[in-house]
């Protein structure tokens, strides 16, 4: 997948260096999407009581 995604950037014109960058921002952007989201479900959660 990040060698077919290397490819595509480099076939368009883009330089190797910044080819590579650009994959490791979306490989972070789409971790921290997933964590987002994460924190979204885990918030949309009722809590339960708590005992005094």
């Amino acid at each position: 997948r990040i060698a077919a995604r290397a490819r595509e950037l480099v076939d368009q014109g883009t330089p190797i260096e910044a080819a590579c960058r650009i994959i490791i921002l979306e490989d972070q952007l789409e971790e921290a999407q997933r964590i987002n989201a994460e924190y979204r479900r885990a918030a949309e959660r009722p809590n339960p009581p708590t005992e005094p």
